[in-house]
This record gives structure tokens, C-alpha cells and sequence, in this order.
């Protein structure tokens, strides 16, 4: 008797728990996230080769799963995923039923809800034996889109249209190559082009591509570097002959790509037994895209060594010239400077290369020299316009009796990103650069196998790169090294290039 009562009392406790929990299962699943409705309605418009499908935005959806068919059954379905309420499908066969059905995903970003009615639409028939174009994109722009397409041959012509919607085909664009620019467009916006064949008269002799999406930058950094080569004729002991160090210098440059370099000591002397000048031969060994904004002889002298070079795809140039500085020893000094305009952003900018005379007696020689800089870039830059000046300015934080070129700029309106003041171990309040890369390694290597470098922020400078207000979202000083520390290679200079990644402000 006693047997049974307890086996009862054990019947009772597990009825009780399994009670339990079909309660906590129930609650768990009352107070989970419900799945997301399906989109009420989807439509659809289509071409040979392509369809838009379109819905309503639904509460509570991450984003969207996309099946579509040749069969009803959904057997061979594709399924495509989109985080707006709109798909474009694309490689689609000419004249052919198709089956689509959209779900929005969990909440949790995993599973999806119920699907929606099975849509049905039906590609409408190529009417033409030559395919349509096919569209690349080859630069992108704040206000513009370049592209290229497939050549059709020399008989046919193109017509072009970008649009706001991918079934958008606003005010087509005559052509006579499988190329084309569509400017005057808005930053940071979704664009869709498509491309015709067509004939002189203007029949059509293709369908029209699948579109092509297409969004346009909010804005575009600019690359700007600078960096003493070491002129060819300025070697000493045994250092490595400039035929043997332009590898190095023409790969360190190319590593960062950018978009407008000032050099300083890349003479117009020409090489023994070359026939060419230092800046030519450096220049050259970039190769294209990069062009000299000046390509002659200055001054008279073999020795002016400051050219700024730039990157032809991205940076058009508008003036271009040299200011003598005041004199202070053998080789006359000069500011080369350029009004650019960046094409990527279209904004116009000054940019200045300057080489200040060198050695510890020359300081009021150097201030003489930073005075014609400013008042030449002033001139050049009015209130407003950014500038950017770069260079050799032959003075450092340790030097004695003061910086004074460095606060002549910083006076001025010009802005060192590293806030590298006089005598400072620390980079000071003012610094704004977002990013440091080596900073702490001196842009002055004096052909030491071991870098130069420092336990703190800011190495020692000689070569600088300031700017008038403008966001600094990196400045590196580029060395190519071991974990030791150790130059990897040739060492390029004497110098270490430096680069800054800039954004230019809307005028």
C-alpha cells in the first residue's frame, strides 16, 4: 500500500513539472517576436532581359528574400536577398513566364516569414538579333558616373540614360562611342544607367541594357605627399648612386597612390651620359598617370629641384608656376605651386612645394623665404580657398633659438595635423589628424640602416605637410621596414616620404 502511494506521488510531481513547462513554453512563445507580414503587394515591370519588382515597406523587416522561377513549384527557384523594398532581377531570358514570390525576413536577421502571393509576369521578346550593350562603370565621382560599354561596332551609335529608377529612361543621351560621362548629378544618391544600340537616324537596333546601379560618393579624399629625393649629384661616400635608389623612390610613391606629390631636390641638371633631368627620370619611372605640372628647365639654374607632380585621372590643373624666394646661399629656392581641381569632388584647390634654405646660421634666411611662401599662397588662395603647402623646410623642434617658420604658418592660417610644436614630446592640443601612421619615425633618415624614431607621438620633422581647415583622416610617414625597425631594400633618400589623406571642404 505504502508502495503505491509514492509511485502516486511521483506521477503527481511530474505531472506538475510537464505543466510547468508547457506554461514557460507557452509564455516564451507568446512574448517572442511574431514573424513579419509578407508584402501585401508586388509589382513588377519588365524588359527582354531584366524586371523591377516593388512593394511596400513592411513593419518590423530586416530586409527581404526574393525567390523567382520558370516553374510554379518554385523547384529551380534563385533566391536573391535586398534590404530595400524594391529587387532588380537581371539575366533574365527574352520572352519567358516567370514565377516570384517575396518574405521578410525575422527580426533576428535569420529566418523569414510567410510569402507572398505568387506573382506572375512574362519578359517581353527581344526584337532585335544584336544583344544589348553591356555596361562596366569606370569612375565615379560626388557629381558624376563615366562608363564604358560594349563596342557594337563602327555602323551603330548609343543612346545613354541614367536614372533615379531602374525602369527610368529620362532623356536619353546620343553617343557616337561605347563611352560616356553624365555629369551634373547629385552626391550620395542611387543612379541607374542604361545603354542602346541604335542607328545614325536614331532606331533602335537593340534593346536597352539591364540597368546598371550606380551610387555617387558623399565625398572623396584627397591623397597629397611630399618628399625630398635627393638630388642625383649629391651623393657622398658610399651611398647608393640614384640609378640604383629610383626603384625604390618610384615604388615608395606608387605604394601610396597619390594624388598630387611635391619633391624637393629632383633636379633639372641632367644625368651623366643620360640626357634627361632627375625629375624627368623619376617621373617617367612612375609612368602613367602621373605628369609633371611643369616640363622645362626654371630659372636658368640646374639646380631647381621643387616640381609637383600629380595623378592626371584625378587632378586637372588650372595655373601653374614658381615664386623666387629671397636668397640665401648658392642655389636659389623657389615656391612651385598649382590651382588644381580635384575632378572626383570638382573642388578647386592651391597647392605649394617649397625647399628652405638649409644649415643652422641661415634661420632668418628661412624666415625671409617662409614670408614669400605665405605671401604668395595668400595671393593664390584667397580667404576660403583650401591650400595645402608642403616641403623641406630645413628646421626641427630641437633646433635652438625657436621654430619660427612653423609659427609663421601656424600665424598664418596653416594647420600642422600632428600638432609637432617646439620641443614637444607629445603631440599637442591642437593636433586634429584622425589616424597616425609611424609618426613617430623622423621624416630625416640620414641613410641610417635603422630608422630614426621616437618612443612618442611626433618624430623629428623637416619635411611638413600643412593645411588650411580641412578634416586630416591620415598622415603617415612612410618607411618600409622590419619589426626591428631595419630599412627593407635600398633605402629611397635621406628623406622619408611623408603623405597625408585629405578632405577638401565644400567652397
Amino acid at each position: 500500500m505504502e508502495k503505491r502511494r509514492r509511485l502516486l506521488g511521483r506521477l503527481v510531481s511530474v505531472s506538475v513539472t510537464l505543466a510547468m513547462l508547457v506554461g514557460i513554453q507557452a509564455a516564451n512563445s507568446a512574448s517572442a517576436d511574431p514573424l513579419p507580414a509578407p508584402p501585401a503587394t508586388v509589382t513588377v515591370s519588365q524588359r527582354p532581359t531584366m524586371a523591377v519588382l516593388a512593394w511596400a515597406p513592411v513593419d518590423a523587416a530586416n530586409g527581404y528574400a526574393i525567390d523567382y522561377s520558370t516553374g510554379s513549384d518554385f523547384g529551380n527557384a534563385t533566391r536573391v536577398t535586398s534590404l530595400e523594398p524594391s529587387i532588380v532581377l537581371t539575366g533574365l531570358t527574352p520572352g519567358t513566364d516567370y514565377f516570384a514570390r517575396v518574405a521578410s525576413f525575422q527580426p533576428d536577421g535569420d529566418s523569414i516569414g510567410a510569402w507572398s502571393s505568387t506573382l506572375t509576369f512574362t519578359t517581353s521578346s527581344s526584337r532585335f538579333p544584336t544583344p544589348a550593350p553591356v555596361v562596366s562603370v569606370t569612375e565615379k565621382t560626388t557629381n558624376s558616373v563615366s562608363a564604358t560599354w560594349t563596342d557594337l561596332g563602327k555602323d551603330l551609335k548609343y543612346q545613354a540614360s541614367i536614372s533615379k529608377t531602374p525602369t527610368g529612361l529620362d532623356d536619353p543621351k546620343a553617343l557616337d562611342e561605347p563611352a560616356g560621362t553624365f555629369e551634373k548629378l547629385t552626391k550620395d544618391t542611387t543612379y541607374y544607367l542604361s545603354v542602346r544600340g541604335v542607328s545614325d537616324g536614331g532606331d533602335p537596333l537593340t534593346d536597352w541594357s539591364a540597368p546598371t546601379e550606380v551610387k555617387t560618393p558623399e565625398d572623396v579624399p584627397l591623397v597629397v605627399s611630399s618628399f625630398n629625393i635627393k638630388c642625383a649629384s649629391c651623393r657622398r661616400g658610399k651611398e647608393a648612386s640614384w640609378a640604383k635608389r629610383k626603384p625604390a623612390v618610384v615604388a615608395t610613391i606608387l605604394s601610396q597612390k597619390p594624388d598630387v606629390i611635391g619633391l624637393q631636390e629632383a633636379s633639372q641638371g641632367r644625368l651623366p651620359g643620360r640626357g634627361v633631368s632627375q625629375y624627368q627620370d623619376l617621373v617617367n619611372g612612375l609612368g602613367a598617370p602621373y605628369a609633371v605640372t611643369i616640363n622645362h628647365d626654371i630659372g636658368g639654374g640646374a639646380g631647381v629641384d621643387n616640381r609637383i607632380v600629380y595623378n592626371t585621372l584625378t587632378i586637372e590643373v588650372i595655373k601653374t608656376g614658381v615664386t623666387p624666394l629671397p636668397k640665401g646661399g648658392k642655389t636659389r629656392r623657389y615656391l612651385a605651386w598649382a590651382v588644381l581641381r580635384h575632378k572626383l569632388t570638382g573642388r578647386i584647390f592651391v597647392f605649394g612645394d617649397t625647399h628652405l634654405e638649409p644649415g643652422k646660421s641661415k634661420k632668418a634666411v628661412r624666415v625671409r623665404q617662409t614670408s614669400t611662401v605665405l605671401s604668395t599662397m595668400k595671393k593664390l588662395a584667397p580667404e576660403g580657398t583650401p591650400a595645402i603647402v608642403v616641403g623641406d623646410f630645413n628646421m626641427f623642434k630641437w633646433m635652438s633659438g625657436g621654430y619660427k617658420p612653423y609659427d609663421m604658418m601656424v600665424n598664418a592660417g596653416f594647420l600642422d595635423p600632428l600638432g609637432n610644436t617646439y620641443r614637444s614630446h607629445s603631440a599637442a592640443p591642437s593636433a586634429f589628424v584622425e589616424n597616425r601612421v609611424r609618426t613617430n619615425y623622423s621624416t630625416f633618415n640620414d641613410y641610417k640602416r635603422k630608422a630614426p624614431r621616437f618612443s612618442y607621438d611626433n618624430g623629428t620633422q623637416l619635411d611638413f605637410i600643412f593645411v588650411t581647415k580641412m578634416r586630416v583622416s591620415e598622415w603617415e610617414t612612410v618607411v618600409k621596414v622590419d619589426d626591428s625597425g631595419r630599412f627593407i631594400g635600398t633605402i629611397p633618400s635621406d628623406h622619408n616620404m611623408v603623405r597625408a589623406t585629405v578632405w577638401l571642404p565644400e567652397s
